[in-house]
């Protein structure tokens, strides 16, 4: 990405940025800051990496999701709380909370959006930003950012966990990957991160039916649900390395390539993968809108806005007075006192 600063000046650093300048520089954070980045997923992974792209002085952050803050959701979503559970707080919300918290650039601005990546209007707005962070652990979102990054040029970061457990529930391992994928390398089917087989499965919502999954006697890789706050951390660090690596490149080196770290080892590997013969995902570089679409209504995400819309006016109430609460510490954050 570059960029005119004639058109688009380049932010003016503040106090509030001083180590962060002090590590790459002027130049590199003002190129940093006026990228508009897409966070997909704002679970434990993509709410951490939102907040700290907004530390580090990044300008336009948008966080897309559908899905609302669960009490199961608290012993990982740090920022989360039970306040948010009782309000059914969706989690774009939190995000926007919490990014606006931790945001040191001047005029931060956090779009939020309730839309899947995969409805065709989620993706649409997905091809509005110069870098994606894929945080989401399904198989369909994962086929449309994948595709993306080859088809408009959009660079995806993604990652994830993989947690083992014996039949006692004790853990036998614990794996997680970070990789960028954009043109010239392969692809996420290309590293065995995406199983193609899976896409249409959870297109057509088979992934979510128990009676489907336990009619196939387990033969199926499913996404991993398991994940822990003191792990999910290593996640969202590896994404962020990876971010750091592609964008400021130290001392020249850019893209490590896909890194994976077995935890009962402490290995980390630097994976060897090659594009597979055939790969149609890493042919269609720069189509754009030719681009085979794999989008379409998504019933969750429609079905949870449905439920968001119909709250009743007692919850209304009280999200309003949080609110209030909320835009009262916004307020006193840019109080300076004389």
């Amino acid at each position: 990405v570059s960029w005119n600063d004639a058109i688009r000046p380049p932010p003016s650093p503040n106090e509030r940025q001083v180590r962060t300048l002090s590590s790459w520089g002027e130049k590199c954070q003002a190129d940093l800051a006026r990228r508009r980045i897409l966070v997909v997923g704002a679970g434990s992974v993509g709410l951490d990496v939102a907040v700290r792209l907004a530390a580090s002085g990044l300008c336009h952050l948008t966080v897309m999701d559908f899905d609302n803050v669960e009490i199961h959701n608290l012993d990982r979503l740090i920022g989360a709380t039970l306040r948010d559970v009782r309000l059914r707080r969706p989690k774009i919300h939190v995000a926007r909370r919490e990014t606006t918290r931790a945001a040191t650039a001047r005029g931060f601005q956090i779009n939020v959006s309730d839309l899947s990546i995969c409805e065709p209007e989620g993706q649409q707005l997905a091809l509005d930003h110069d870098l994606i962070f894929s945080c989401v652990d399904r198989p369909w979102p994962r086929a449309v950012l994948n595709a993306l990054a080859y088809t408009d040029l959009i660079p995806v970061i993604d990652g994830g966990i993989a947690i083992d457990t014996f039949g006692n529930g004790k853990m036998r391992n614990a794996v997680w990957r970070s990789h960028v994928i954009k043109p010239h390398t392969p692809c996420m089917i290309c590293i065995c991160q995406l199983n193609p087989s899976n896409v249409t499965l959870d297109r057509q919502g088979l992934l979510d039916d128990p009676t489907y999954i336990a009619g196939i006697n387990g033969h199926l890789e499913q996404p991993a649900s398991q994940n822990v706050a003191p792990l999910s951390i290593n996640v969202s660090a590896g994404l962020l390395s990876q971010y750091v690596s592609f964008s400021v490149a130290p001392i020249g080196i850019g893209d490590p390539g896909p890194l994976r770290y077995t935890l009962n080892t402490h290995e980390l590997e630097k994976c060897k993968y090659k594009t597979r013969v055939n790969c149609y995902v890493e042919k269609k570089i720069g189509v754009g809108d030719e681009r085979l679409d794999i989008t379409c209504r998504h019933a969750k995400a429609e079905n949870q806005r449905k439920i968001n819309n119909s709250i009743n006016r007692r919850l209304r109430f009280l999200r309003l007075i949080d609110n209030m609460n909320f835009s009262v510490e916004k307020l006193l954050g840019r109080y300076r006192p004389v």
